[in-house]
Protein backbone atom coordinates (compact mmCIF):
# COMPACT_ATOMS: atom_id res chain seq x y z
CA UNK A 1 0.00 0.00 0.00
CA UNK A 2 2.74 2.38 -1.00
CA UNK A 3 1.62 5.99 -0.83
CA UNK A 4 -1.55 5.09 1.06
CA UNK A 5 -2.54 7.12 4.12
CA UNK A 6 -4.78 5.12 6.39
CA UNK A 7 -7.18 7.54 8.00
CA UNK A 8 -9.65 4.93 9.09
CA UNK A 9 -10.64 4.17 12.64
CA UNK A 10 -13.31 5.24 15.03
CA UNK A 11 -13.43 8.97 14.51
CA UNK A 12 -16.72 9.88 16.10
CA UNK A 13 -19.33 8.05 18.09
CA UNK A 14 -22.74 9.62 18.63
CA UNK A 15 -25.36 8.59 21.14
CA UNK A 16 -28.75 9.48 19.82
CA UNK A 17 -31.84 10.48 21.74
CA UNK A 18 -33.37 12.27 18.76
CA UNK A 19 -32.67 12.85 15.09
CA UNK A 20 -30.57 15.95 15.80
CA UNK A 21 -27.10 15.49 17.26
CA UNK A 22 -24.46 17.73 18.73
CA UNK A 23 -21.10 17.58 16.97
CA UNK A 24 -17.88 16.77 18.80
CA UNK A 25 -14.63 17.31 16.89
CA UNK A 26 -12.29 14.33 17.20
CA UNK A 27 -8.81 13.86 15.77
CA UNK A 28 -7.71 10.71 13.95
CA UNK A 29 -4.31 10.86 12.21
CA UNK A 30 -4.53 13.79 9.75
CA UNK A 31 -8.30 14.24 9.58
CA UNK A 32 -10.55 16.18 11.92
CA UNK A 33 -14.28 15.47 11.69
CA UNK A 34 -16.26 18.57 12.67
CA UNK A 35 -19.66 20.26 12.55
CA UNK A 36 -21.69 17.03 12.35
CA UNK A 37 -25.49 16.97 12.36
CA UNK A 38 -28.26 14.59 11.30
CA UNK A 39 -31.89 14.73 10.31
CA UNK A 40 -34.53 12.36 8.92
CA UNK A 41 -36.37 13.63 5.85
CA UNK A 42 -39.99 13.10 4.82
CA UNK A 43 -39.02 9.87 3.04
CA UNK A 44 -37.54 8.43 6.27
CA UNK A 45 -33.97 8.70 4.99
CA UNK A 46 -31.41 9.87 7.55
CA UNK A 47 -28.83 12.41 6.39
CA UNK A 48 -25.50 12.66 8.24
CA UNK A 49 -23.71 15.92 7.43
CA UNK A 50 -20.32 17.21 8.51
CA UNK A 51 -16.90 18.40 7.41
CA UNK A 52 -13.50 16.76 7.08
CA UNK A 53 -10.57 19.04 7.87
CA UNK A 54 -7.05 18.11 6.77
CA UNK A 55 -4.84 19.01 9.74
CA UNK A 56 -1.78 17.26 8.31
CA UNK A 57 0.94 18.65 6.05
CA UNK A 58 0.13 16.53 2.98
CA UNK A 59 -2.86 16.59 0.66
CA UNK A 60 -5.27 13.66 0.56
CA UNK A 61 -7.40 12.51 -2.38
CA UNK A 62 -10.14 9.96 -2.99
CA UNK A 63 -11.34 10.47 0.57
CA UNK A 64 -14.33 8.38 1.64
CA UNK A 65 -16.30 8.74 4.85
CA UNK A 66 -18.26 5.80 6.21
CA UNK A 67 -20.79 5.35 9.00
CA UNK A 68 -21.72 2.27 11.01
CA UNK A 69 -25.13 2.52 12.66
CA UNK A 70 -26.08 0.69 15.89
CA UNK A 71 -29.28 -0.09 17.74
CA UNK A 72 -29.89 0.24 21.49
CA UNK A 73 -28.20 -3.12 22.13
CA UNK A 74 -25.05 -2.16 20.26
CA UNK A 75 -25.84 -4.37 17.27
CA UNK A 76 -24.97 -3.14 13.78
CA UNK A 77 -28.03 -2.10 11.81
CA UNK A 78 -26.29 -1.11 8.59
CA UNK A 79 -23.22 0.57 7.10
CA UNK A 80 -23.00 3.26 4.43
CA UNK A 81 -20.23 5.37 2.90
CA UNK A 82 -19.86 8.32 0.54
CA UNK A 83 -17.03 10.30 -1.01
CA UNK A 84 -15.98 13.67 0.37
CA UNK A 85 -17.24 16.53 -1.79
CA UNK A 86 -13.75 17.83 -2.65
CA UNK A 87 -11.67 15.61 -4.93
CA UNK A 88 -8.49 16.55 -3.04
CA UNK A 89 -8.30 18.07 0.45
CA UNK A 90 -5.23 20.27 0.80
CA UNK A 91 -3.59 20.86 4.21
CA UNK A 92 -5.77 23.23 6.19
CA UNK A 93 -8.71 22.82 3.81
CA UNK A 94 -12.16 21.51 4.70
CA UNK A 95 -14.51 19.34 2.63
CA UNK A 96 -18.18 18.83 3.43
CA UNK A 97 -19.70 15.37 3.35
CA UNK A 98 -23.12 13.76 3.43
CA UNK A 99 -23.93 10.12 4.24
CA UNK A 100 -27.39 8.71 3.58
CA UNK A 101 -28.97 5.98 5.72
CA UNK A 102 -31.51 4.58 3.26
CA UNK A 103 -32.80 1.63 5.32
CA UNK A 104 -36.19 3.22 5.92
CA UNK A 105 -37.61 0.33 7.93
CA UNK A 106 -34.86 0.56 10.55
CA UNK A 107 -34.20 4.30 10.79
CA UNK A 108 -36.08 4.58 14.10
CA UNK A 109 -33.89 1.88 15.64
CA UNK A 110 -30.68 3.93 15.37
CA UNK A 111 -29.24 4.89 18.76
CA UNK A 112 -25.67 5.78 17.81
CA UNK A 113 -23.17 5.56 14.97
CA UNK A 114 -19.44 5.62 14.29
CA UNK A 115 -17.65 7.44 11.48
CA UNK A 116 -14.48 6.40 9.71
CA UNK A 117 -12.49 7.89 6.82
CA UNK A 118 -9.71 6.87 4.48
CA UNK A 119 -7.86 8.37 1.55
CA UNK A 120 -4.67 8.44 -0.49
CA UNK A 121 -1.75 10.85 -0.27
CA UNK A 122 -1.66 13.24 -3.24
CA UNK A 123 0.03 16.32 -4.60
CA UNK A 124 -1.32 19.64 -3.38
CA UNK A 125 -4.09 21.01 -5.58
CA UNK A 126 -3.17 24.53 -6.82
CA UNK A 127 -5.49 27.23 -5.48
CA UNK A 128 -6.09 28.84 -8.88
CA UNK A 129 -9.87 29.11 -8.83
CA UNK A 130 -11.76 32.10 -7.44
CA UNK A 131 -15.47 32.15 -6.74
CA UNK A 132 -17.83 35.13 -6.70
CA UNK A 133 -21.43 35.00 -5.45
CA UNK A 134 -23.81 37.11 -7.54
CA UNK A 135 -27.13 36.31 -5.91
CA UNK A 136 -28.93 33.95 -3.54
CA UNK A 137 -32.56 33.45 -2.60
CA UNK A 138 -34.99 31.02 -1.00
CA UNK A 139 -38.24 30.24 -2.82
CA UNK A 140 -41.66 29.53 -1.33
CA UNK A 141 -41.01 25.76 -1.44
CA UNK A 142 -37.91 26.10 0.73
CA UNK A 143 -35.31 25.52 -1.97
CA UNK A 144 -32.29 27.82 -1.67
CA UNK A 145 -30.61 29.01 -4.88
CA UNK A 146 -27.10 30.41 -5.23
CA UNK A 147 -25.68 31.86 -8.46
CA UNK A 148 -22.20 33.12 -9.21
CA UNK A 149 -19.05 32.87 -11.29
CA UNK A 150 -15.96 30.64 -11.07
CA UNK A 151 -12.78 32.23 -12.45
CA UNK A 152 -9.75 30.18 -13.48
CA UNK A 153 -6.44 32.00 -13.05
CA UNK A 154 -4.38 28.85 -13.61
CA UNK A 155 -2.13 28.25 -16.64
CA UNK A 156 -4.31 25.43 -18.04
CA UNK A 157 -7.98 24.56 -18.34
CA UNK A 158 -9.96 23.72 -15.19
CA UNK A 159 -11.95 20.67 -16.20
CA UNK A 160 -15.21 19.39 -14.68
CA UNK A 161 -15.52 22.52 -12.56
CA UNK A 162 -18.19 22.52 -9.87
CA UNK A 163 -19.43 24.82 -7.10
CA UNK A 164 -20.23 23.23 -3.72
CA UNK A 165 -22.31 25.06 -1.13
CA UNK A 166 -22.39 24.19 2.58
CA UNK A 167 -25.24 25.48 4.73
CA UNK A 168 -24.65 25.95 8.49
CA UNK A 169 -27.02 26.47 11.39
CA UNK A 170 -26.58 28.99 14.21
CA UNK A 171 -24.28 26.57 16.05
CA UNK A 172 -21.98 26.16 13.04
CA UNK A 173 -23.13 22.63 12.20
CA UNK A 174 -23.47 21.51 8.59
CA UNK A 175 -27.17 21.02 7.84
CA UNK A 176 -27.32 20.80 4.02
CA UNK A 177 -25.17 20.71 0.90
CA UNK A 178 -25.81 21.90 -2.67
CA UNK A 179 -23.84 21.30 -5.87
CA UNK A 180 -23.82 22.84 -9.35
CA UNK A 181 -21.65 22.44 -12.44
CA UNK A 182 -20.05 25.46 -14.05
CA UNK A 183 -21.34 26.37 -17.51
CA UNK A 184 -19.18 25.48 -19.38
CA UNK A 185 -17.76 22.90 -16.99
CA UNK A 186 -14.29 23.12 -18.59
CA UNK A 187 -12.99 26.65 -17.91
CA UNK A 188 -10.04 27.79 -20.02
CA UNK A 189 -7.12 29.68 -18.51
CA UNK A 190 -7.86 33.26 -17.41
CA UNK A 191 -11.57 32.80 -18.06
CA UNK A 192 -14.75 32.57 -16.04
CA UNK A 193 -17.88 30.43 -16.08
CA UNK A 194 -21.25 30.90 -14.45
CA UNK A 195 -22.81 28.42 -12.05
CA UNK A 196 -26.17 27.94 -10.44
CA UNK A 197 -26.96 25.51 -7.65
CA UNK A 198 -29.85 24.62 -5.40
CA UNK A 199 -29.91 23.42 -1.80
CA UNK A 200 -33.00 21.22 -1.90
CA UNK A 201 -33.24 20.00 1.72
CA UNK A 202 -36.32 22.13 2.31
CA UNK A 203 -36.68 20.95 5.93
CA UNK A 204 -33.18 22.28 6.59
CA UNK A 205 -32.97 25.58 4.72
CA UNK A 206 -35.15 27.52 7.21
CA UNK A 207 -32.58 26.64 9.91
CA UNK A 208 -29.70 28.10 7.91
CA UNK A 209 -27.66 30.93 9.40
CA UNK A 210 -24.84 31.23 6.85
CA UNK A 211 -23.28 29.36 3.97
CA UNK A 212 -19.96 28.88 2.20
CA UNK A 213 -19.23 28.06 -1.44
CA UNK A 214 -16.06 26.46 -2.79
CA UNK A 215 -15.07 25.73 -6.40
CA UNK A 216 -13.39 22.47 -7.33
CA UNK A 217 -12.05 20.95 -10.56
CA UNK A 218 -9.78 18.16 -11.74
CA UNK A 219 -6.80 20.53 -11.75
CA UNK A 220 -7.50 23.36 -9.28
CA UNK A 221 -9.50 24.34 -6.22
CA UNK A 222 -10.59 27.62 -4.62
CA UNK A 223 -10.64 28.95 -1.11
CA UNK A 224 -14.23 29.01 0.20
CA UNK A 225 -16.32 32.15 -0.07
CA UNK A 226 -18.23 32.53 3.20
CA UNK A 227 -21.46 34.46 3.53
CA UNK A 228 -22.25 35.30 7.14
CA UNK A 229 -26.00 35.57 6.72
CA UNK A 230 -28.23 33.42 4.54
Amino acid sequence: MDGKILLFGILLMFFMSSTTLDSYPTLQNNIEVIHVSTYVDENRIMHVFGELKNIGNKSVTNVTIGATFFDSEGKIINEYQRSAELRTINPGFVSPFEILFTDQKNVNKIKDFKLNANGTEARTQPVDLQIKIDSSRQDILGFYYINGVIFNSGPTSANNSIAIATLYDMDGRVIAIGRGLAEPKDISSNSGASFGLAIVDKLQTPKGDRYSVVADSDEYVSKPTITKEK
